[in-house]
């Protein structure tokens, strides 16, 4: 009687030949282990030793287990439920995904050699661990029978895991029986069989280490895949076609695993996978915000979804925009009143626009929605809640949508490029769907081409009915459309008026306040005040005395004029646009400063001419009529003040012809204003006796009537550059607002945004803080108990005595800096204390010892600071100080190394103080350095100064800049005292 024997090479042929490639075969694995209960998956890749390593924690395989089903093809489990692995009774019943065996076949692609450590989940605690060891060259060997192959297999005691040497006993158990089947192979197959074993020298116990989290020591369960060397292959998956706009292969095989896109989804399973490209820095490259997110599901312009019976017939809810059509039925008359061979099967997707000028997503956002769906867009399709390959790449056009829309874009409108979501099918409803061995999508069946059929016909009526001019729906998606296009117009008209000026203005400040910290505007009035001393002196030489009373005059009136010509150079009108917070800001001290400079420089200037041209023309014994000094100020008032307003009055003229006689108006009465005040000003001149007036009232009259001109002068200026500015920004379509409403939208705008992006920021940090901090702690504690345990070889080792003290002595260093932050975890002192200026002079001085002795800087603390106490939150205090200190360390180590470089600590009358002799604050940043984001330092993320206050004010405590003469200094002073 004859039988079929099984060669060893048709293991080959079911897994490494069958399967598409690498990416393929890890979601097999990853499939694997859904159908073994477990929460997580995580794969490890060290790029520099080729080393692949998954694990995950799942209910693991016992030793009978591993024998019976892993290493048997063919398992019934499919077919006899009796059979099927072992459930984790804790959790909801999963359906079988990797049925048809070919996970562990498909290990193969990834490389040649495997170690398998598993451990199964018992009712009490966990069972021994299995070890097995296979390299699968072997079983490309032609002429050798899948029974002659021997598989080492090792049990080692719950809670242990086998060393490099229980390893490498395996493998020499493998090279042993590969070498006794040598006789029927070429020796280059045996060659390369013994150089791939050569290399795998791994230690399970030092691989466990480096991620803690799925070890299976203890007594925990799972399954681990050690692979080594892994195909070069793997890094192209990784990595993609340097210059392909597409994702690379194992992103688009691997992203989207299990459903994270979807709101209200509930993923069973998390996946990881970490590129180690160096021994310390790793990136995982399928982490789920790389996927598409629940978020901007939410956020797109468009979101369909519903459910299709087992008629095919199709009833959701249809977003158009945010307006919704609940209950919209798309019929399918394929079905001919037969339920489908498919099944019922819901769908949930979103689409955007295919131009950001009609979506109502915000640019930045569009853009990088934009690139994400070039990569990863598509419709995907998850049973129970796990992918099916390959639906969703790019590259399988599975409906036919991005031919249908090369056919007419307008017709069709989906596209692969816009849209994204899910097709959800059930193992149990839609039993029908197979998948083809290999993993290359559904077997061509009848079900197969009516759940296409389905779909087709639905995105094709979806177009019609809401896309198309025609559709039933379709008033709702032209009118945003057509809205959106106007508002996005009108946004590009106000932005291509508002660049210009923004920049100037910016300019203008820039230059405002670098001449105001070089002392510019104080240098240049001196200079004007010493020229006019010099030339009233050159005046006052001349003989003929009514010569000379015009030469003085002359001078009196340029030096006048100059003075309002700097003080001009110095004024900037504000446009009326929206301005970030950072301008406003400098806006609000610009005022300040230049209210100053009028107060203490322009004026007392303008006063020391008067009273300098005054006393000098007595001495001189000069007769100048005061009569004819105002006069000709006056004069020259009024020519500035008609040039300036004529000049104005014709630009709003031109402006004002394109739109209405109003504009005309305004310019008529402004005219008629500035000439009023000058005719009531001139009127009031003619009636004032100045001969009789002292010097101080003579000073005093004429700057009034100088006032009421340049009063009026300023008024009408600035209301004629208002209506400019309003002419300039009028639009005779009726589109756009007016100047004042835009800039009060703008600057609206841009403050929320701005306040948005902080606490977007924020957020983000205190989520990164959290994690940190659980994942730091708990290494250290392995690390603690690590050095402990190995104290104890070290004293029954002498050898291992020089390395446990250099670890040991490196270690205390590292720990004892992490002391230091003890009092930062709040959640350690939610009790409030008393603390001690000498505790936190002592705690600087340790912190920053190093650092300091570098840069040369003294930490000074008074007796009247080590003598301060505060009660209240460490964690609230502390931070506030290492800020302070760390910023004085980095701008003293900037400045001259011959200057002194000291902070110091105080206490004066309740407030903490920290001075240094550094460079200081200027004035334009006094309140800008306690605004989230803002920093003066190269590559600083201006977020001390913002949490430091914030934190304290929570406490009751403020954090001020003081006046300093020299440096910066900072108070910590309660609120009640403030």
């Amino acid at each position: 009687m004859a039988t079929f024997k099984t060669r060893a090479r048709t293991l080959d042929m079911l897994g490494r030949q069958q399967i598409a490639g690498i990416p393929t075969a890890i979601s097999e694995l990853f499939k694997n282990a859904h159908d073994a209960y477990a929460d997580h998956v995580e794969i490890d890749y060290y790029r520099s030793d080729g080393l692949f390593v998954l694990r995950d924690d799942g209910v693991g395989m016992s030793r009978d287990d591993f024998m019976t089903r892993w290493l048997t093809i063919g398992t019934e489990s499919k077919f006899d439920p009796h059979r099927r692995p072992p459930q984790d009774p804790g959790k909801k019943s999963r359906p079988m995904l990797g049925e048809k065996g070919i996970g562990r076949l498909a290990i193969a692609t990834i490389g040649p050699q495997l170690l398998v450590l598993t451990r199964a989940k018992m009712n009490e605690g966990a069972s021994d661990l299995t070890a097995s060891f296979l390299n699968w060259s072997i079983f490309e060997w032609p002429g050798i029978d899948l029974e002659e192959i021997d598989i080492p297999v090792r049990s080692f005691p719950s809670g242990t895991l086998p060393s490099a040497h229980d390893v490498a006993e395996m493998v020499n158990e493998f090279r042993g029986n590969a070498e006794s089947l040598g006789c029927h192979v070429e020796r280059k197959l045996l060659d390369r069989l013994a150089n791939e074993l050569d290399q795998f020298d791994i230690d399970p116990q030092e691989i466990d280490s480096y991620h803690q989290k799925l070890s299976l020591g203890g007594h925990s369960s799972g399954t681990h895949f050690i692979i080594k060397p892994a195909s070069s292959l793997l890094a192209d998956d990784i990595d993609g076609e340097p210059t392909a706009s597409k994702a690379p292969p194992l992103k688009k095989t691997l992203l989207g695993f299990g459903n994270t896109m979807t709101p209200d989804s509930q993923t069973v399973i998390h996946t990881a996978f970490r590129d180690h490209k160096m021994e310390d820095l790793f990136d995982d490259v399928i982490a789920e915000d790389q996927f598409f997110t629940p978020e901007e599901f939410r956020t797109t312009d468009h979101r369909i979804r519903g459910r299709f019976d087992e008629y095919g017939q199709f009833q959701g809810e249809i977003s158009i925009y945010g307006d919704t059509i609940a209950n919209h039925v798309i019929p399918w008359g394929g079905g001919r009143g037969v339920p489908t061979r498919c099944g019922p099967f819901s769908i949930d997707f979103a689409a955007f626009e295919g131009e950001s000028r009609h979506s109502t997503i915000p640019n930045d956002e569009y853009a990088r929605l934009d690139n994400k769906t070039n990569q990863l867009g598509g419709l995907y399709i998850y049973r129970n809640g796990i992918r099916v390959l390959p639906y969703g790449d790019t590259g399988y056009d599975w409906l036919d949508i991005e031919l249908r829309r090369s056919k007419s874009a307008y017709y069709y409108y989906f596209s692969h490029r816009k849209m994204f979501g899910i097709v959800e099918i059930d193992a149990d409803k839609n039993r029908n769907l197979l998948e083809k061995a290999g993993r290359e999508g559904f077997q061509e069946n009848k079900a197969y081409r009516q759940f296409r059929l389905i779909l087709q016909n639905f995105f094709g009526q979806i177009a019609a009915d809401f896309f198309r001019e025609s559709g039933v729906h379709s008033e709702i998606f032209e009118l945003r459309k057509t809205e959106l296009s106007k508002e996005s117009k009108a946004r590009q008209r106000r932005e291509k008026q508002v660049v210009g000026r923004k920049r100037k203005f910016e300019a203008d400040l820039n230059n405002f306040f670098d001449r105001l910290k070089n002392g510019k505007p104080q240098e240049e009035t001196l200079v004007l005040t010493e020229s006019v001393e010099m030339e009233l002196r050159s005046a006052l030489s001349i003989a003929d005395s009514q010569q000379a009373a015009f030469k003085v005059l002359d001078l009196e009136n340029r030096a006048q004029t100059k003075i309002r010509n700097l003080e001009t150079y110095y004024h900037i009108s504000r446009p009326q646009i929206g301005l970030s917070k950072a301008a406003l800001r400098d806006w609000k001290v610009y005022n300040a400063e230049f209210l100053s400079l009028q107060e203490n420089v322009f004026r007392p200037a303008r006063k020391m001419i008067d009273e300098l041209i005054g006393d000098e023309a007595r001495k001189a014994t000069l007769s100048l009529d005061r009569r004819v000094r105002t006069e000709s100020a006056l004069d020259g008032l009024a020519r500035e003040a008609r040039k300036t307003t004529k000049g104005l009055i014709q630009e709003v003229r031109d402006q004002a012809a394109r739109v209405a006689s109003g504009a005309r108006e305004v310019a008529k009465e402004s005219r008629e204003a500035v000439e009023s005040e000058l005719r009531e000003v001139l009127s009031e001149f003619q009636r004032i006796d100045f001969e009789s007036m002292s010097d101080e009232l003579f000073v005093e009259t004429r700057n009034a009537l100088e006032t009421g001109v340049r009063d009026v002068m300023e008024e009408q200026e600035a209301l004629l550059r208002s209506v400019l500015d309003q002419l300039r920004a009028v639009d005779t379509t009726g589109e756009s607002s007016t100047a004042e409403q835009l800039m009060a939208i703008e600057q609206r705008n841009i403050l929320l945004e701005e306040e948005a992006e902080a606490g977007a920021q924020l957020a983000q940090l205190g989520m990164a803080i959290e994690i940190i901090n659980h994942e730091f702690s708990a290494t250290i504690r392995s690390i603690r108990i690590g050095v402990r345990r190995l104290k104890a070889w070290a004293d029954a080792n002498e050898g291992l005595r020089e390395v446990y003290d250099s670890i040991r002595l490196n270690f205390d260093h590292l720990d004892g800096y992490l002391t230091l932050f003890t009092p930062l975890q709040r959640r350690l002192y939610r009790k409030a204390v008393e603390i001690r200026g000498s505790e936190i002079r002592d705690f600087l001085n340790e912190l920053f010892r190093a650092r300091m002795e570098r840069h040369g800087v003294m930490l000074i603390a008074t007796n009247a600071f080590a003598n301060a106490k505060i009660v209240g939150f460490p964690s609230s205090f502390y931070p506030v100080f290492m800020n302070l200190v760390d910023n004085a360390i980095f701008w003293l180590s900037q400045q001259n190394p011959r200057r002194e470089r000291r902070i110091e600590l105080d206490e004066r009358n309740g407030m903490l103080l920290v001075s240094d002799s550094g460079p200081g604050i200027g004035v334009r940043d006094r309140e800008a350095i306690f605004e989230f984001g803002f920093s003066r330092k190269p590559g600083g993320r201006g977020m001390g100064l913002y949490i430091g206050r914030e934190g304290l004010h929570r406490v009751g405590f403020d954090l001020r800049l003081i006046d300093a003469d020299g440096g910066a200094a900072f108070g910590i002073i309660p609120m009640n005292k403030s």
